[in-house]
């Protein structure tokens, strides 16, 4: 069954090439032009949970809020074209936001830990193939660390099952696919309604949006676990 969402998650580190790449990441999504190559109004499309409304806020508070292991946290959240296409248009900008906020809000929870500040950028685009449908998503970033019940800041271990879908991350409540696939289809039902569940499955694999940049590091290492 193809998947009905993508979610990506990668890390930058605390170093000096770690710094040098989330600045030019944030500057690279933040002036990315539309679809039909006019730039794009920045108050349009930044969200700011607490991170930052534009790409030095967020850069600035990065540094503030870093750990020893993460920098920051980049995310990119992806509803499969197909099914945003039957969402009325008007409705589909609020919808990817809303189902960011719960997916990345719903995973922290998930795992036990207080909601980190972060903020994310929507993106529009058509997707690369004959059909040239409407690919809207989020590139989200979040904070190094996550403020623990007396006011501290920490980092926190990521596991393979937490963002991975082989090894039974899927079945797992904590894991990242499972539950912004639970976030986006209790939304699109909520929308229009359960008939798209009975749609034929489409044959072609979903496109996988990691980062659109060169030379950006795996989402996820060799090792079984990441600490952070």
């Amino acid at each position: 069954m193809k998947p009905s969402i993508i979610p990506n998650w990668k890390y930058q580190k605390p170093s000096k090439g770690g710094y040098k790449g989330l600045k030019k990441l944030l500057k690279y999504v933040s002036y990315r032009e539309s679809p039909d190559h006019r730039p794009v109004d920045l108050s349009d499309s930044w969200t700011d949970c607490g991170l930052g409304s534009g790409w030095r806020e967020v850069y600035e508070n990065a540094g503030k809020l870093s750990g020893p292991y993460v920098l920051a946290h980049h995310m990119v959240i992806a509803p499969a074209p197909d099914l945003m296409a039957l969402v009325p248009e008007e409705l589909r900008q609020e919808l990817v936001r809303e189902v960011t906020e719960r997916t990345i809000e719903s995973w922290f929870a998930a795992r036990g830990l207080n909601i980190p500040e972060y903020s994310f950028v929507t993106h529009d685009r058509d997707t690369d193939d004959d059909y040239g449908l409407q690919n809207l998503h989020t590139h989200v970033f979040v904070a190094g660390t996550v403020e623990n019940s007396v006011g501290e800041r920490e980092s926190h271990r990521v596991d393979r099952q937490h963002v991975c879908t082989d090894r039974g991350g899927l079945n797992r409540e904590d894991n990242l696919h499972h539950i912004a696939r639970r976030e986006f289809e209790q939304v699109l039902d909520r929308t229009i309604g359960q008939e798209w569940r009975l749609l034929p499955e489409v044959e072609q694999d979903q496109p996988t949006i990691i980062s659109e940049m060169e030379n950006t590091e795996p989402i996820v290492r060799q090792t079984p676990e990441i600490d952070l």
